[in-house]
């Protein structure tokens, strides 16, 4: 047996194996000659055969924790993880000193982002061994994750302390520092560990982030080529490349780089179809971002629905319609659904009938468009239906006009004398109508959904027009109209409640005088209504408002552009123009 275990240590499984199964044919119960067989069969990749017989040896011996942790080991390479991390903990209950069970248990909770379950584990490690570098290396980086910024530094600190050269260390302090905010002093550090891995390439694609968060375009652009030349079909690094061009406003070279990471065979993870699709449409290259907004994760997941049931989904060109059902499934926002109705139109005039399929509260709104046969809430029958067609797909059919107006929907009558009472009440005209935050941080990215302009500064830009201001903002925070009165210098009326009624909304709006903010569901309803506004557009714009001047969907809205760097000055100042 000292001899199999030397061979083992040597590397040498071949002579170990030999050795072992000598041992075995001799003594078939030999619980220390099956975990030998077993290390060596999995260092010659016989993962089927290692694992019976490391099984073997854990049954044949249940108190080895050497046959815990090698079973452990062969169930982790053959992608058998949650099997894998119970072997460890059983080693590691074992014999609590074995630092290799805590480590590997503290990767399997890492793997699955149980961040405090990890940093338990890594710090069971370092209680055996302070210095290890791994364990430590590995607890900033879960300390980072969790949100522990000091804690997850003070340790990566630690691991450089015992090996100033370690790359991965040197490369996780930088990164983590600048998450924490600290750009300037994680540059040191990336740059270090790129040195001494140059070859890394995503190692350079974070450095020149980095450089790019702090302004040094030419340094950033300059790592970001040559990022790509180490490894030009990574689609991490194509993205990263990508939406650094976007913020350089170089949106051509970022359709290229997010069109390359699709054809790499990138996937939705980063947002990479949006990225893709955003790009193309800032450009008004409709074909292309049509396309590749086709990739988006709701028609993924209808799609797989309607495979479930044994259905396949195409998208008719708009000379195959005449004559069918058309069944318009809503699968986003009111606004957007509203948005992309106004391709509908085309449909019916090729002899299309319509029915949609989506929010009830759309639906007296619709019935007044004279297009729809019939309005419903969507289910199960209509996704699964032969007519079933995605209305984000609507832009995308073969010879449609790539570009339409927006549906033409007249206000309740009733509802708009009620709403101007209501306006008269509030003070004299202009009425003006105002939000100034719209969706949720989590869809900024990819998406462009979330948007949201500084408060008072953009009640001060308001001061000059004189009037009324109502705030149409949905759901404002605890002392947000306060605050927009004073910095208005006059009241600022809230009438939040017409967003709970889209009557009532589109009523309110088609009696404002003018409406000013992000877009939302309220600036689709006052296109609707033949109205106009001036709109706040965060960068990079999506890709409704385009990249530059007037946006092609709304003609009749003023935009008012964000810079590059954040700054609102210029858009506010616009709004008296």
């Amino acid at each position: 047996m000292a001899d199999a275990f030397a061979a083992i240590q040597r590397g040498d499984g071949a002579s170990a194996l030999r050795i072992a199964t000598e041992i075995l044919r001799r003594e078939p119960s030999n619980a220390r000659a099956q975990l030998a067989a077993g290390i060596a069969l999995r260092l010659g990749g016989e993962l089927a055969a290692a694992r019976a017989a490391l099984e073997r040896a854990a049954s044949l011996d249940p108190r080895d924790y050497g046959a815990a942790y090698e079973l452990g080991m062969a169930l982790e390479i053959s992608g058998e993880h949650d099997a894998a991390l119970a072997q460890y903990e059983r080693c590691a209950t074992l014999r609590p000193g074995f630092l290799a069970a805590h480590f590997a248990g503290g990767l399997q909770r890492f793997r699955r982002a149980q961040w405090n379950a990890a940093i338990e584990a890594f710090g069971r490690a370092l209680a055996i061994d302070p210095q290890h570098v791994e364990s430590l290396v590995n607890l900033g980086q879960a300390l980072a994750e969790r949100g522990s910024y000091p804690q997850a530094i003070a340790a990566l600190e630690r691991a450089l302390a015992v090996d100033p050269a370690r790359a991965e260390a040197r490369h996780a302090l930088g990164w983590i520092l600048h998450k924490a905010g600290q750009a300037k002093d994680a540059v040191a550090h990336l740059e270090a560990a790129a040195a001494i891995q140059p070859r890394n390439a995503h190692w350079q694609s974070d450095l020149a982030k980095v450089h790019a968060d702090l302004g040094r375009d030419g340094q950033a652009l300059a790592i970001y080529e040559g990022a790509m030349t180490l490894d030009p079909h990574d689609t991490a690094i194509l993205v990263a490349f990508g939406r650094y061009c976007v913020s350089r406003e170089d949106y051509a070279r970022a359709a290229e780089l997010f069109g390359a990471a699709l054809a790499a065979g990138g996937t939705d993870e980063d947002g990479l179809p949006m990225y893709a699709a955003q790009t193309l449409l800032l450009l008004g290259r409709w074909k292309e971002g049509w396309s590749a907004y086709r990739q988006r994760a709701p028609r993924r997941r209808f799609e797989t629905r309607r495979a479930a049931a044994g259905l396949a989904y195409a998208v008719p060109a708009l000379a195959e319609v005449a004559g069918r059902t058309i069944v318009l499934l809503a699968e986003q926002g009111l606004g957007d659904t509203l948005f992309f109705l106004r391709f509908a139109p085309q449909l019916a005039a090729r002899g299309a009938t319509l029915a949609f399929a989506g929010d009830a509260r759309l639906h007296p709104l619709l019935a007044r468009t004279g297009l729809f046969a019939e309005l419903r809430a969507a289910s199960a029958e209509d996704e699964n239906s032969a007519g079933a067609l995605l209305i984000g797909d609507l832009p995308s059919l073969d010879g449609m006009q790539p570009l339409a107006p927006s549906l033409s929907i007249a206000a309740d009558p009733s509802r708009v004398q009620s709403w101007r009472r209501t306006l008269e009440a509030a003070g004299p005209r202009p009425w003006i109508g105002v939000a100034w935050r719209a969706g949720t941080p989590a869809d900024s990215q990819a998406h462009g959904l979330y948007k949201a302009v500084p408060l008072e500064a953009l009640m001060r830009a308001l001061a000059p027009l004189g009037g009324t201001v109502v705030s149409l903002q949905r759901h404002p925070a605890s002392g947000e109209i306060g605050a927009a009165s004073s910095a208005l210098g006059a009241p600022v009326i809230d009438l939040a409640r017409a967003n709970d009624d889209l009557e009532d909304g589109l009523a309110l709006v088609s009696q404002l005088d003018r409406q000013v903010g992000v877009s939302n569901t309220n600036v689709h309803l006052a296109a609707a209504a033949g109205g106009n506004g001036d709109v706040l557009v965060p960068f990079p714009p999506e890709w409704r408002w385009g990249a530059a001047g007037l946006s092609p969907w709304f003609p009749n809205f003023r935009v008012h552009r964000q810079g590059r760097d954040g700054d609102w000055s210029a858009a506010l100042a616009a709004i008296a123009g």
